[in-house]
């Protein structure tokens, strides 16, 4: 189930979740299962037990647009919805979890070449410092070496300026800079800092 924290007590370690069609359930910081303390006004999804009691309490992930139903796949899908299952489609990459040791060593030994821009989902940026940076390096070390060379290791310093941000960031603060960047549905050209 998705709602919304409506209120939230450190004090008593409890809060209140209000959903779309206004029930209100309770939930025990024992139950919260995210990095992020919780706070009146986010976005939860959770699950009820047999007792209709709140359990595994945690940020949502944002909506995504459901793809029409085509029509040659519609008495697939029917078949499926009467049977009881619903078919859900995968998350764009960029809205699947990220983990932090992974865009650290993309960016630590691939950096040059954008892979971590295509882990975060930002394929726009992971082509052009793929193709582009290269090329245009390539061309000014065979023109003007100085002025090449100088364009390298300022390509060269701004990737391990990103790797060491990736090091020294904390792991909640990654997740927490995770789910924003997700939450702005990022594009090719999304920049994750």
């Amino acid at each position: 189930m998705r709602g919304q924290i409506l209120v939230f007590s450190e004090a008593k370690e409890t809060g209140a979740i209000v959903t779309e069609d206004g029930q209100r359930f309770l939930f025990h910081t024992s139950e919260w299962q995210d990095l992020l303390p919780p706070e009146r006004g986010m976005m939860v999804s959770f699950t009820l037990d047999a007792d209709k009691r709140t359990r595994q309490v945690q940020l949502a992930l944002p909506d995504l647009p459901s793809p029409a139903v085509s029509e040659g796949h519609s008495t697939r899908a029917a078949a499926g919805t009467a049977a009881g299952h619903t078919a859900t489609a995968a998350p764009p990459f960029a809205l699947r979890p990220k983990r932090k040791p992974v865009i650290t060593l993309l960016a630590l030994f691939l950096g040059f070449f954008g892979a971590h821009r295509f882990y975060m989902g930002a394929w726009g940026w992971g082509l052009v410092q793929l193709l582009a940076v290269p090329m245009v390096l390539g061309i000014l070390l065979a023109l003007l070496p100085p002025l090449g060379g100088l364009m390298y290791l300022a390509a060269f310093g701004l990737i391990l300026t990103e790797t060491i941000r990736y090091i020294w960031m904390s792991d909640a603060e990654f997740d927490a800079k995770v789910r924003t960047y997700q939450a702005s549905q990022p594009g090719p050209f999304s920049f994750f800092w």
